[in-house]
């Protein structure tokens, strides 16, 4: 298989550098715009994009390279890509809304247990947020799964139940390195 095997190195080449050539040639999956190319050939040298910017090239990118590990594991054809991606892509942006919820929680904690004086209250009533949120992203995952399996054989949904997580862990490391290095 093609896209088995790859290195990180390569996997973030591909992600962070090289156009989006693998969702254009696959049928079925979801066609990604190629971003313009920075001045001098090195991301972030275009004054031009914003931050904002460049993060929905880098996720339309990991969407990209996502859909196109999911069509050469899963053996899709062009009906049932064309069924999956959308399902696929509803829920990210989900669990993209869910993830920012997340983030100005765990961004409130940290100021009220650095604050001089921590407010007991406010700490419990943001773990009491942090707790909703999780619950409502494990439903969001059930609901996903449900719709999923009205697409997908048994077969593909176990190598996609297999594969996905995979690709989270390698989308969560590449991001994580690229943070650690920008900072």
């Amino acid at each position: 298989m093609i896209a088995r095997g790859l290195g990180a190195a390569f996997f973030a080449g591909a992600v962070a550098l090289s156009p989006p050539a693998a969702a254009q040639t696959t049928p079925g999956a979801p066609k990604a715009t190629p971003a313009a190319k920075p001045a001098g050939g090195k991301p972030g040298a275009d004054g031009n994009r914003t931050p904002e910017q460049l993060r929905k090239e880098v996720m339309e990118r990991m969407r990209a390279l996502r859909a196109f590990r999911i069509v050469d594991e899963l053996k899709l054809d062009e009906a049932t890509s064309a069924r999956l991606f959308p399902i696929l892509s509803k829920y990210d942006e989900k669990e993209m809304a869910l993830a920012g919820e997340r983030r100005e929680i765990a961004r409130g904690i940290k100021a009220e247990i650095e604050s001089p004086h921590p407010d007991d209250a406010r700490i419990t009533k943001a773990i009491d947020q942090l707790l909703a949120n999780r619950a409502r992203r494990v439903a969001l995952r059930d609901e996903q799964i449900k719709e999923i399996r009205k697409v997908l054989t048994p077969v593909q949904q176990g190598k996609l139940a297999l594969l996905l997580p995979r690709l989270e862990r390698d989308f969560a490391q590449f991001v994580h390195d690229v943070t650690e290095k920008g900072d």
